[in-house]
């Protein structure tokens, strides 16, 4: 186990080290493509913080097959031949799942939050964001949608497993309402919109799949 995390460290810090220069761009392109009008720093070390935030994430997604691969080496000795096959069914498509879930999040429900809340903002109010709260708005915005993507699939796998059944979803549609928003509530940014946001796309999902 220790080998593998520091496999997995390792491919994270590397990355991270080699993407440093990769971050400003991306950075730049996140600011130009934000829908507020000023983004400001306010303090020394913002900037530079703002860097290392875009460049760790960065990191995390382009070393994620590795850090599935190593998790995956370690627990596949002790599967059935079922769960190795669920197993490999996943790290693929889960991968691409959450990066597609991330790119609706950004492309989609990004802008419409922003859009919506900054209706709200009156005559002779100015908009000024930080750099900081801008990325932590983002990425806290974009992130679960990746997970939520993935709901689908988790919820295959756990039907394959008879862990649940879809008929369990129909007898307690009360319950999954009030689970989907409390998981809402502890991933979504601190606002009513987003947590309503999160909350209904994690519901839908599911009952679509049931």
């Amino acid at each position: 186990l220790r080998n593998r995390l520091l496999v997995a460290l390792a491919t994270v810090g590397a990355f991270f080290l080699a993407g440093f220069w990769v971050a400003r761009p991306v950075l730049d392109w996140l600011v130009k493509r934000a829908h507020v009008r000023h983004i400001i720093v306010t303090g020394v070390p913002e900037a530079f913080f703002a860097l290392i935030k875009v460049d760790l994430m960065l990191s995390l997604i382009a070393a994620s097959p590795v850090i599935f691969y190593e998790a995956a080496a370690f627990v596949l000795p002790g599967l059935t031949a079922v769960e190795r096959r669920i197993l490999f069914w996943v790290a693929g498509p889960g991968l691409i799942l959450f990066l597609l879930g991330m790119a609706g999040g950004f492309w989609i429900f990004v802008p419409l939050v922003l859009r919506v809340m900054l209706d709200f903002v009156g005559p002779g109010i100015a908009e000024y964001w930080t750099l900081s709260n801008y990325l932590n708005f983002v990425i806290y915005l974009t992130v679960p949608f990746g997970f939520l993507a993935e709901v689908p699939l988790v919820a295959g796998i756990l039907t394959r497993l008879d862990i649940i059944h879809p008929s369990l979803f129909r007898r307690h549609r009360r319950i999954a309402i009030v689970i989907a928003f409390l998981i809402a509530a502890a991933v979504a940014p601190p606002d009513a919109l987003s947590m309503l946001v999160i909350g209904s796309a994690i519901y839908v999902a599911v009952a679509l799949y049931n």
